[in-house]
């Protein structure tokens, strides 16, 4: 009987799809569509979402690259992650929690290995620095999203407070750490048998420490060469000067103590040095201007983008991914 005007048709059911049909046209995708799946995931340095796409199935696994083949490819390194709860000490569970500051995903993240290491730092970029719990405690270096672990022979320097891991083409991994209680800092490769200390006083020790928290080096072309601008150190102490603040103590990891007070953080942004001085009540935001005389200027906006200030480091993150972050709790953000 054909259905009344008016009367509702019930939509016909759609055969279900057999489990085992369903994997079998997943896993039968073409390999180029693969490919630019994982690629997108890539992009955004999601790569533990890139490990747990290679898990699905063969196909998949043949159709990409084995993150964990070569720990020197950059595509698989952490570089926007974040470890927010870098306390030196593990949680009861083992687990850490990384932020992705260009996609705003929190990720929860499961570390085994630290039963064998014990956890001394982390780097700016997310990579995990630890020692072997057996003496002579050799260093280790760990990928958080893809488990790989680079091997130093040499024991890790006690004290170890920042660090720097990275590839330089063509050559071995470098980890650089900086030591507080000493104010030197250590260099190594995987094949020597120690690191190598350089000393310096504390306006350099400050100030090189603050450029690593920054992000302030180059990947692959050496954090020193960055940090110990004479540009930029010249901007430094003319900054110094202008706000009346001793330079050792503008560089203070210290929290601000009286209303005097004046810190300053480097901080990279998009490849380009920004300064930010914090004070009571208040923090600025100046960079590098692109002429001859390279001025300092105030950094008249960020774009979408907003810069967090502890007092100890500071970050930037892509404020549009992040939909609960008020404005009373940006330090700098957008000018309208």
């Amino acid at each position: 009987m054909a259905a009344a005007p008016g009367d509702e048709v019930p939509t016909p059911f759609a055969a279900p799809v057999p489990p085992a049909t369903a994997v079998a046209g997943w896993s039968s995708l073409p390999t180029d569509l693969v490919r630019r799946i994982a690629d997108c995931l890539l992009d955004t340095n999601d790569v533990d979402c890139y490990v747990d796409l290679r898990a699905v199935c063969h196909n998949w696994r043949s159709a990409t690259d084995d993150p964990r083949s070569d720990a020197s490819d950059p595509r698989f390194h952490p570089r926007f992650w974040i470890v927010l709860d870098d306390d030196g000490a593990f949680q009861s569970d083992g687990s850490r929690v990384l932020v992705n500051t260009a996609t705003g995903r929190f990720l929860r993240k499961q570390l085994p290995l630290p039963r064998h290491y014990y956890v001394v730092t982390t780097t700016v970029s997310g990579f995990f620095v630890l020692a072997d719990r057996s003496p002579p405690h050799a260093a280790r270096v760990l990928n958080p999203l893809t488990g790989a672990v680079v091997r130093f022979k040499a024991p890790l320097p006690r004290d170890a407070s920042v660090a720097v891991f990275l590839f330089c083409g063509g050559t071995s991994h470098n980890l650089t750490v900086l030591c507080d209680s000493t104010r030197k800092y250590y260099t190594a490769v995987p094949e020597s048998k120690r690191f190598a200390p350089v000393t310096t006083n504390d306006v350099m020790y400050n100030y090189m420490r603050k450029a690593v928290v920054g992000g302030v080096y180059a990947n692959g072309g050496g954090w020193a060469s960055v940090a110990q601008s004479n540009v930029i150190m010249e901007k430094l102490f003319n900054l110094s000067e202008q706000l009346k603040v001793h330079f050792v103590k503008f560089f203070s990891v210290d929290p601000l103590g009286h209303r005097g007070d004046v810190r300053c953080f480097l901080l990279d942004f998009g490849g380009e040095v920004f300064f930010i001085t914090k004070a009571w009540g208040r923090v600025m935001v100046l960079g590098i201007e692109p002429t001859e005389k390279q001025t300092l200027a105030p950094v008249e906006t960020v774009g979408r983008y907003a810069i967090f200030v502890g007092h100890q480091r500071c970050m930037v993150v892509d404020a549009a991914k992040f939909p609960s972050v008020e404005a009373d709790c940006v330090y700098y953000t957008r000018r309208s």
